[in-house]
């Protein structure tokens, strides 16, 4: 019995280690542009995020009303700061979609139903190992609200921005 534990313990340690020396010299593919992420390595970080921030996010409802003017506030924040890599309501996939690892969820296409405080805490404090920033200290937790509130309601938006606005010069 003392053997096959030995041999266990053995086994373990060989399969640790060299998992080890395979990541920490060089022959781990770390290109953010390359491959798609295996299935495995997808889930096993998407299932890691939504834990962690599942325990960590605040409980609270956004205390702001989506009321027009909290939501283009929000819009304003998200256009200026999140646009470029999550697209926006004119143009709801950005072209630098693919070009992180994993690529970058494009929020103006699938609305998510995360709770409001777990989209909070995410653009608060970003992804370990992604491009997702932390935005503590840049925006303020107001802003990141009014931010969460205008992605939670931007379904309703996207019509009217990719319909033309009639225009209004004064004449009849």
């Amino acid at each position: 019995m003392r053997g096959f534990i030995l041999g266990v313990i053995f086994t373990l340690l060989a399969i640790f280690g060299g998992g080890y020396f395979y990541l920490t010299t060089g022959h781990f593919d770390t290109r953010a542009v390359g491959p798609a992420p295996s299935t495995l390595e997808r889930r096993t970080a998407n299932q890691s995020v939504d834990e962690w921030v599942d325990d960590h996010a605040p409980k609270q409802a956004n205390p702001f009303q989506p009321t027009m003017e909290n939501i283009t506030d929000g819009s304003k924040v998200y256009d200026k700061n999140c646009a470029i890599c999550h697209g926006d309501l004119k143009q709801p996939i950005s072209s630098m979609r693919r070009k992180f690892y994993p690529s970058v969820p494009q929020l103006m296409t699938r609305t998510p139903d995360d709770p409001d405080g777990n989209l909070f805490y995410v653009v608060k404090y970003g992804i370990r190992y992604t491009a997702m920033p932390g935005w503590d200290g840049v925006l303020t937790d107001d802003d990141i609200w009014k931010t969460v509130l205008f992605i939670k309601n931007s379904d309703k938006m996207k019509d009217s921005a990719q319909q033309p606005q009639p225009i209004d010069n004064g004449k009849k």
